[in-house]
């Protein structure tokens, strides 16, 4: 909206001289002191001053206002002379319409304020000559700052917008670049009306800036940045669901997002079951996750080692999934409790005992001590490997071939009709073929961690 200021020597501009100004600069009546009405309008963010005379000048009386409708009028009409004014200013002859332009709320931008300043320290509305003279000498006096620095520090723009009146306070309208240093500099002030404005000020600049410059520092201590300031959780879920910012941006770190850490990468996973960042959350998750859609990641081989858990008749296979290769990694989503059965260690025994022509008597026997970690066979051959959750893999195979290898001996003694005869009492084994006796033992040796169970 333009900023308008019409002025005239009758009420209500109905009769006689009126001149009608708008943009910028300094606006010079065809007569002096000839103004005894005037009305603004669309001048919210302009400073519209009035002067008896032209700006700059020596010694004159001044006045600033904002948009509303101002008469003084007396009969008879007077022009080109003294008589009743529009204003206690005695006499209006020029008009100074001032404007800091609109605003632009991203980083290096800027960004406007009206500041409400307390009375006696801004121009006054109504008064003899002497407090309008008072009004240009410490005010609004051409280039100078007018004590404006006082309201607006690290402005950019400054200008006084309103003079004190019955119903309004005096006003100064700013303008700040939106820079680190300048909202520091009005962050530092100790005026209470100050410090108000701030506070609205770096509200809005970092609700504008939050999600491209979070690291904004917003001029308070301890290097408050916007993140700290805006730090809902809404804001926080719309800055770190986007591109791959949950595991790669230090603000979306647990040590960032404090509580509300687990609370958005479990919905983060839910919705993203294909980034890397999730692959632990679906193996902790593998009932809901994995079994449901197979192809989410790191689903593949958790279903790989789970079968094999359940062919060895492990319970509870779900519990020992993320104690592999799954839940590591620093950008990697680990639920808590997701480390819940991975204190423990699954031991196995396996026994290969070749019996050929002999009257030898075996005894096979495993004995596991897990608080060592060694495990000990008898007589005839024992061997055994105490097996955590991840060095499974030259069980498993080791197990495979020798099943396949009973196997085919079972079959081929089928077909041969051939017996095998493994007697007690005196502890004699008697056999006219060789065979494979597989004695499978496996021992689960799992001490659990206190504080609650694991989601699965």
């Amino acid at each position: 909206m333009v900023c308008k200021v019409k002025v005239g020597n009758y009420p209500n501009f109905t009769q006689r001289v009126q001149w009608a100004h708008q943009g910028d600069g300094l606006h010079v009546m065809k007569y002096d002191n000839a103004v005894e009405s005037y009305e603004i309008t669309g001048c919210d963010n302009s400073s519209v001053s009035f002067f008896e005379h032209h700006d700059p000048n020596p010694s004159q009386q001044a006045i600033v206002l904002t948009d509303g409708k101002y008469q003084m009028y007396n009969d008879p009409f007077w022009i080109n002379q003294h008589g009743p004014y529009a204003s206690t200013v005695n006499g209006i002859t020029s008009v100074k319409i001032q404007s800091p332009g609109g605003e632009s709320l991203v980083n290096g931008g800027k960004i406007n304020a009206t500041i409400d300043v307390p009375d006696g320290k801004g121009p006054l509305g109504e008064g003899d000559k002497h407090v309008m003279w008072n009004n240009w000498s410490k005010y609004l006096k051409g280039n100078q700052d007018n004590n404006l620095s006082d309201h607006c520090p690290g402005a950019t723009w400054k200008a006084w917008k309103h003079a004190k009146t019955a119903n309004k306070p005096s006003q100064a309208l700013c303008q700040w670049k939106i820079d680190e240093n300048n909202m520091a500099s009005l962050a530092a002030s100790n005026e209470t009306h100050v410090k108000g404005a701030y506070n609205t000020i770096i509200n809005r600049v970092c609700n504008a800036i939050k999600n491209d410059k979070p690291d904004f520092k917003t001029g308070r201590a301890n290097n408050e940045t916007c993140w700290d300031l805006v730090s809902t959780q809404d804001f926080m879920k719309d800055y770190c669901f986007k591109e791959n910012r949950m595991s790669d941006n230090s603000l979306c770190s647990k040590s960032s997002l404090g509580d509300s850490y687990d609370i958005l990468a479990t919905e983060y996973c839910v919705a993203n079951p294909d980034k890397e960042f999730c692959k632990c959350y679906n193996v902790v998750n593998y009932e809901t996750v994995c079994a449901n859609r197979p192809t989410s990641v790191g689903c593949a081989k958790a279903k790989e080692v789970y079968d094999k858990y359940v062919g060895f008749n492990i319970p509870d296979p779900n519990v020992y999934l993320p104690c592999g290769d799954a839940c590591k990694g620093a950008n990697n989503y680990q639920p808590p409790g997701h480390d819940d059965g991975c204190s423990g260690t699954i031991n196995a025994c396996v026994m290969s005992i070749e019996i050929g022509e002999a009257n030898d008597e075996v005894n096979a026997a495993c004995n596991i001590d897990s608080t060592s970690g060694l495990t000990t066979g008898g007589s005839g051959g024992s061997s055994s490997v105490p097996l955590s959750t991840t060095q499974t893999s030259d069980l498993e195979k080791t197990v495979a071939e020798m099943k396949k290898q009973k196997e085919d001996e079972d079959e081929e003694a089928k077909k041969t009709k051939k017996k095998l005869l493994i007697g007690g009492g005196g502890g004699g084994i008697v056999s006219s073929i060789s065979c494979l006796i597989l004695i499978i033992i496996i021992v689960m040796v799992m001490s659990k961690k206190s504080g609650g169970g694991r989601r699965r």
